[in-house]
């Protein structure tokens, strides 16, 4: 490699990093984010000199050195984001490839225009009018009609990491082609070949690139997550098949129990009596924690909860009208209540004082609507991502289902979900109106 294509490739590393930016808007900053910052750009252009000096010993005719170099800075690039940002590697190879799509259009696009123009130009000029005002007109222009338009929300940043492969597959290609027709040896003498018909070409497979991985990797994470969550809505169907089996047993035991008491008049020592009476008492004590509010699978999953709370040592209350959820097929009430349930019991269960292990529910009508409240104590600070709470597992891959499938729940009834965290509570809203379905 030689000293100009050395300049030429500091020119290209600022480009490359100024595209990248626009698709880290909206991304968790780590703690002392100029601290990282620095340190990132240091290590960046350490690796980059490096580099250069280790391919410096490789004669500058080899195409295939440069091209290396290349993906070389790609790669410093991404390790400069990860030290900036609190993301995964997903996150970080969109925005790679985005913005190295983005810089290649730019740069294929300048091609066409002074090769067409024949416009020549030097100096002060031809860094203005050939470097730098083609990089910020494509970049704005990305920037305006994708990046700003949807910075900041979660699911948009999520992307199938396959379809975002293959962004970078064609990308490689088109950048890989474009060199080659570059190097004097393959391209021969035709200008026409080298800065029209390929640029153009890199052009459009950079702009599919662009568009694999920022939609088709959304749609196509969406789609799998929908499937994933029918399937679990499906599991949940089993489970309250299942549960009405044990809920009936339960009632089985609670009829027999009425034998037991029939018996009491028959033992004549006061004692025992008492220890009988005793017992019969205890065990009747779980019938406390069947509900009947109207709606069969609203009082399967509150009584199985309840059962739950009661080995947790866990107050539940409801307060709820059943029959007001007939709108809502049996297996989606079940999930619903039982996804929110699961969430204010994994919560409460953290708290130390028992005057705050407490969950309450609420089904009721408002403003001509169906109402539902679940609230409980949350000591420990939420994380919000396009309104739903960030899961605290370590996998996060193969959690946060649960509070997607209750916003899939209450869309695919027209219904609307809030919920946030105030003063130590967590609070779910979930509203419906079923009368203009």
């Amino acid at each position: 490699m030689t000293e100009t294509q050395m300049v030429s490739c500091i020119r290209f590393s600022m480009q490359l990093l100024i595209s990248q930016s626009i698709f880290t808007i909206g991304w968790k900053k780590r703690k002392n984010f100029p601290v990282w910052l620095a340190a990132g750009f240091a290590g960046y252009w350490l690796a980059a000199l490096l580099t250069f000096w280790g391919l410096k010993q490789i004669p500058a005719e080899n195409p295939l050195v440069l091209i290396f170099y290349y993906f070389c800075l790609f790669s410093y690039s991404i390790f400069l984001m990860k030290c900036c940002f609190a993301v995964g590697f997903e996150e970080l190879l969109f925005a790679g490839v985005c913005g190295y799509a983005t810089q290649h259009i730019a740069f294929a696009a300048a091609t066409v225009f002074w090769t067409l123009t024949g416009i020549t130009l030097t100096g002060v000029s031809d860094f203005l009018l050939v470097r730098f005002l083609p990089y910020a007109a494509v970049t704005a222009l990305v920037y305006f009609s994708i990046a700003k338009k949807n910075a900041g929300r979660g699911e948009l940043r999520r992307r199938d990491i396959r379809m975002v492969w293959l962004a970078f597959s064609i990308l490689s290609i088109a950048i890989i082609i474009s060199s080659l027709v570059d190097y004097k040896g393959i391209r021969g003498n035709s200008l026409l070949l080298q800065n029209v018909f390929c640029k153009i070409y890199a052009i459009l497979c950079s702009f599919f690139a662009i568009f694999i991985a920022f939609y088709l990797s959304r749609e196509n994470l969406m789609l799998r997550e929908k499937e994933t969550m029918e399937s679990m809505l499906r599991a949940m169907s089993e489970k309250q098949r299942l549960s009405q089996e044990t809920v009936n047993i339960i009632n089985i035991k609670c009829h027999d129990l009425k034998y037991r008491i029939s018996k009491i008049s028959r033992i004549e020592d006061v004692k025992d009596q008492e220890e009988y009476i005793e017992s019969v008492k205890n065990a009747l004590s779980i019938y406390d924690n069947i509900f009947h509010t109207g709606n069969d699978a609203l009082d399967l999953v509150l009584t199985e909860k309840s059962l739950l709370c009661s080995g947790y040592d866990i107050k539940m209350s409801a307060m709820a009208d059943g029959g007001i959820l007939n709108f809502i097929a049996a297996a989606d009430v079940y999930a619903l209540f039982g996804n929110l349930l699961d969430n204010a019991i994994e919560s409460v269960q953290k708290e130390e004082d028992k005057e705050k292990r407490i969950i309450s529910v609420l089904v009721s009508r408002r403003n001509g609507g169906v109402y539902i409240h679940v609230e409980n104590y949350c000591a420990e600070p939420v994380e919000f991502e396009d309104g739903l709470p960030l899961t605290t597992k370590e996998e996060k891959a193969c959690h946060g289902f649960g509070v997607r499938s209750i916003r899939y729940i209450a869309k695919k009834y027209q219904g609307s979900l809030l919920m946030r965290l105030e003063e130590e509570r967590f609070l779910t809203d979930i509203l419906f109106y079923p009368e203009t379905q």
